[in-house]
């Protein structure tokens, strides 16, 4: 891609930085804003187009806000707070998964690394939305089983949790449940057919759709509790997620008719059979539920989720 960029491009591409960081964390966004920022102080109307998965396009919207000093970075990003004195620059997003959904939303997720213990932050920005999104299935074509997987149950995370969520509205429930629709099925088949570009079309569009309602309702209880598994078992963002889906499912249903009725759209079934069938659909691919309503341990963790910026979206939360 770098050098079909630069035969089309040429001298219109002022310089390339290669993302190497697994995590969105503060020290990978200031190495970025170290080679980034000098390149805007020669050319300060240049865009940045940001290709990648959800860390490389969330970093992209740290950096796409300059700074005048940037050993001021941290401290801005830790207070979500912007100077009145930093530059706004233009910004593309160009996903390369089917997943993030980061490319249509303001927001982007920070952990803070240098603290005991870390914390995951997020930067959220009236002004953070990318001015352009470019969606092409075919970037996703070289994403690997476990990426395809992990990031298509992320895309169903954000679906579900647009749902069972206190922002949820007539715009964004018709997004929600069309997307996970989509996403339950056609993952299983794009797994066996990974090269198939009318599923990872289908996979891309899915993504879009539950990042667009997301981008309006916020994410919500599942991936409130999704953080500690990510950092202290390394479990794949999306897997993290998943695995508390059927749990949620069954609390939110309990407590929102409208819930129930989206529920039985997606699933094509009474809302009362909709946790299993999750649960078998998650089991087929490899994720195990789990529960936290067996223990008092459990109880004290779903209290704590509840009562989380994240959880407090979420339509069982009274915080």
């Amino acid at each position: 891609m770098e050098a079909d960029l630069n035969r089309q491009w040429g001298a219109l591409c002022l310089a390339w930085i290669w993302q190497r960081s697994a995590q969105s964390s503060i020290t990978a966004a200031l190495e970025v804003c170290q080679q980034l920022w000098p390149l805007w102080a020669k050319q300060p109307d240049a865009a940045l187009l940001a290709i990648g998965g959800g860390t490389t396009l969330d970093l992209a919207k740290l950096a796409r806000f300059e700074l005048h000093d940037l050993d001021l970075a941290p401290t801005v990003w830790r207070a979500n707070k912007l100077p009145a004195d930093h530059k706004r620059h233009t910004l593309w997003c160009a996903p390369t998964t089917s997943g993030t959904g980061s490319e249509v939303t303001p927001w982007a997720t920070l952990w803070d690394l240098d603290t005991q213990p870390a914390l995951k932050r997020s930067w959220s920005c009236v002004e953070g939305f990318a001015d352009q999104a470019w969606i092409d299935p075919n970037l996703t074509l070289s994403c690997p089983e476990g990426l395809t997987r992990d990031t298509a149950l992320d895309t169903l995370a954000h679906a579900l949790e647009s749902i069972w969520n206190h922002h949820a509205n007539a715009i964004t429930r018709p997004l929600a449940v069309r997307s996970a629709r989509m996403v339950l099925q056609t993952l299983p088949a794009l797994l066996k057919n990974p090269q198939d570009t009318g599923l990872r079309e289908q996979m891309s569009q899915a993504s879009l759709l539950a990042g667009l309602a997301m981008s309006q309702t916020q994410t919500a209880l599942a991936h409130a509790l999704s953080y500690d598994l990510t950092l202290h078992e390394k479990l794949p963002h999306g897997h993290a997620c998943a695995v508390w889906l059927p749990m949620v499912l069954d609390i939110a249903a309990a407590i929102s008719p409208q819930v129930q009725d989206d529920l039985a759209l997606i699933f094509d079934c009474h809302w009362h059979q909709a946790r299993q069938q999750l649960s078998a659909w998650l089991q087929s691919l490899g994720i195990t539920p789990r529960e936290l309503r067996n223990s008092p341990h459990g109880h004290h963790q779903l209290q704590q989720a509840l009562g989380s910026s994240r959880g407090r979206n979420f339509v069982g939360s009274t915080a």
